[in-house]
């Protein structure tokens, strides 16, 4: 089973927390696993009101998370604190909340949308 690791010395913030809480559930399922396994980017994930942010990175089979953006990701999201929870609970796909503006995206959106099988609780 895969497990996201937390970047060496860090503790991480509230939004950290969260998703790798449901990171590290998602992962158990081999299926989801297997679309994040070869990928290699760096995603940064970004809660609007108040500029907390975390990085995700994938290594082809790990993952590591780390506070903070770093400077050039391969793909970033930034939304609301409540758009966020309601997209990580599953109550809101991803792509409606795109579509009605709830969530930023920029970068390789094939890369979110991979990673959305291991960051949304289904």
């Amino acid at each position: 089973m895969a497990e996201v690791k937390i970047k060496q010395g860090q503790e991480l913030n509230g939004l950290g927390v969260m998703l790798k809480e449901i990171m590290d559930e998602n992962l158990k399922d081999p299926k989801k696993y297997r679309s994040v396994e070869g990928l290699n980017a760096s995603v940064v994930i970004r809660e609007a009101t108040s500029g907390v942010a975390i990085t995700l990175h994938f290594k082809r089979g790990d993952i590591e998370i780390q506070n903070d953006a770093i400077d050039e990701p391969t793909a970033y999201m930034e939304a609301g604190f409540e758009s966020l929870a309601y997209i990580s609970s599953g109550q809101l796909s991803p792509i409606k909340a795109i579509l009605t503006r709830k969530l930023k995206t920029g970068g390789n959106l094939l890369t979110l949308l991979k990673i959305s099988n291991i960051t949304v609780l289904k």
